[in-house]
């Protein structure tokens, strides 16, 4: 998994390299997910308030999963905490400001989740036998 793990990684500080994109990471049901070592959120205690109840999420999550269910968005007085769910198991999290263009952020979320899912549901190659 660590290939996968550098490859999401990866997906996720290139959404950090976008002006709005304040803090992001890949957040699995029951774990603590990938989060990139950088962030520009401001209210460190928010962010660690957010990844840590990430898992709380996904009972809301499971509950709406077979609607449709594809974002879910919740302001914190300056930042807004966009929710986008890859499959029951996984979501993206990103904060960005409230006042941020969602436009071009829209976009970019979305193309990162679906990097991300193609991540984790490619097949890792077999490994080699060991030789005797």
């Amino acid at each position: 998994m660590s290939d996968k793990r550098n490859e999401v990684l990866e997906v996720l500080n290139d959404l950090l390299r976008m002006e709005d994109v304040l803090a992001c990471m890949l957040a699995k049901k029951g774990l603590d997910g990938i989060v990139p070592k950088t962030m520009k959120v401001k209210n460190v205690n928010l962010w660690s308030l957010i990844s840590r109840t990430t898992s709380t999420i996904f009972d809301l999550i499971d509950k709406f999963y077979d609607y449709g269910l594809d974002r879910l968005y919740f302001e914190l007085g300056e930042y807004t905490v966009v929710i986008a769910t890859i499959d029951r198991t996984f979501s993206l999290v990103v904060v960005i400001p409230s006042l941020a263009n969602m436009g071009l952020l829209d976009v970019e979320i979305e193309n990162s989740k679906r990097k991300i899912k193609d991540i984790i549901k490619r097949k890792e190659p077999a490994k080699p036998a060991p030789s005797a």
